[in-house]
């Protein structure tokens, strides 16, 4: 811009130079040519000159646009052509983020016919001819897009693509895990943060029992944002509960120790860590300090594994001072929402310590509605104590019908299961069997992977022996 000013202050000095000399200079200009002369003056001549040059200026102009008229009309054809290209090309995306891959294809085709770029418009045709393949079952299913994917890994420019499409098509294949896992790490090269990525490594290497690696893909998930605080800890807490597993299995129980301490750290109320840890930490302390990490993970989920594990920890000789220490824990604090739940379960730690008494009245603070079919079934065992065969009937009839109490279920499809797993056995989400209530599912359910990880249809990495 500066440049442009300049050169124009240069020019209308130029010209007022100019003006300035010839209206201040006299005289008379004589031009002889072959034998012929003419004279004019010198101001006339100058102006005859510049009407001459400014006339030779226009015609060049006129037949520079006369000869550039073809390429202008082509210039103009390609310039609708370019935009055609891309409306196109746009439309194809947008149709494939919508999951209209074939329709998405069709119009990457015609974008094939009109791109400047062969080579573009080639991938593009042979992408087309894979679509067709999968989509009406040629016999050629596997092998033209499998060999279409290699030629994508093969290239830098596509590379992620391939491996990507190659580790998706070895998912819809229920391939082994390996090879899953294979292209999947190869895909991850290219594109560190692609969430797909991460998170069908996190699952396969879960299912693999490769704890390290999906420890490592969960914690760059959570670094890039891509899951929940809660989700987190959930997982976290489960793998370094296998961890400790595996570590036990090698002899290091410091390792060990360690990887269940982070796992009750993430998660209180995991119920085998707590469990685990209180029969593995050493030296001073460590009966409190075992009997209080049971105690919180009693508090938190009611299970009567722990509970069995605490009477043990305490130490007391008599029936009656271990009901009373396990009522005792009522008087913490703790959530309203369980205290019927721990209640029911103290009570029938009672029963089956044969203090009918206690169990009895700690039952009977519970709403009717509250009571679930494990508190009828200690009423009915406290009424078989004291011989009344008509109560122990009324109450089993009721527990028939009375709501579930806590039990492993899934917070992602709902099943009831015995044990704790990793995967549900029926969904395949990761760390979603947990021990509640099923009325605390639909709760829950917001908070499973199956919807924290949307993008992948889990139920295709299947459990390989």
């Amino acid at each position: 811009m500066i440049f442009r000013i300049l050169k124009l202050i240069i020019f209308i000095a130029i010209i007022w130079y100019i003006s300035n000399f010839i209206a201040n200079t006299e005289g008379t200009t004589t031009i002889n040519w072959i034998g012929w002369g003419i004279e004019l003056p010198t101001d006339r001549l100058i102006f005859i000159l510049i009407i001459f040059a400014a006339l030779l200026i226009f015609i060049d102009r006129i037949l520079i646009f006369i000869f550039n008229i073809p390429k202008l009309t082509l210039r103009r054809l390609e310039a609708k052509k370019n935009q055609k290209v891309e409306h196109k090309l746009v439309k194809a995306f947008l149709l494939a983020s919508h999951g209209e891959f074939i329709l998405a294809a069709k119009e990457a085709a015609l974008i094939s016919q009109n791109t400047k770029d062969k080579k573009l418009g080639k991938l593009l045709k042979e992408h087309l001819d894979v679509v067709n393949n999968i989509n009406f079952e040629s016999e050629n299913k596997k092998e033209i897009p499998q060999n279409y994917f290699k030629s994508l890994a093969d290239d830098p420019t596509t590379a992620f693509v391939g491996h990507l499409a190659l580790m998706r098509q070895a998912i819809l294949n229920k391939a082994d895990l390996i090879d899953i896992i294979y292209e999947a790490e190869q895909a991850l090269k290219f594109e560190t943060e692609s969430k797909q990525i991460l998170e069908i490594l996190l699952f396969s290497y879960a299912k693999i029992n490769d704890v390290t690696n999906s420890l490592k893909h969960l914690k760059t998930i959570k670094n890039l944002k891509y899951l929940d605080e809660f989700t987190f800890k959930n997982i976290a807490a489960d793998l370094n509960y296998l961890s400790a597993l595996k570590s036990i299995e090698e002899s290091n129980n410091k390792a060990a120790i360690n990887f269940l301490k982070e796992a009750m750290r993430l998660n209180p109320g995991h119920i085998l860590a707590s469990i685990k840890l209180s029969n593995m930490i050493t030296g001073i302390g460590s009966l409190s300090k075992a009997i209080i990490f049971l105690e919180r993970t009693f508090l938190i989920t009611a299970h009567p594994d722990v509970l069995l594990e605490l009477s043990e920890k305490w130490n007391l000789k008599t029936s009656g001072s271990k009901v009373s220490k396990a009522i005792s824990m009522l008087n913490k604090k703790i959530s309203t929402k369980i205290k019927n739940d721990l209640k029911i379960e103290i009570a029938s730690y009672a029963v089956s310590k044969e203090i009918w008494g206690e169990a009895n009245k700690l039952l009977s603070d519970i709403p009717e509605e509250k009571l679930t079919n494990k508190a009828y079934q200690v009423l009915a065992d406290i009424s078989g104590s004291q011989n009344n065969a008509e109560k122990v009937k009324y109450y089993l009839e009721k527990a028939a019908n009375a709501i579930q109490g806590k039990h492993y279920h899934c917070s992602s499809c709902g099943i009831k299961n015995d044990q704790w797993e990793l995967h549900c056995p029926k969904c395949e989400a990761l760390s979603s069997i947990r021990w509640m209530s099923i009325s605390d599912i639909e709760i829950t359910n917001s908070l499973s992977l199956s919807n924290t990880f949307s993008s992948l249809n889990k139920n295709l990495i299947d459990k390989k022996n």
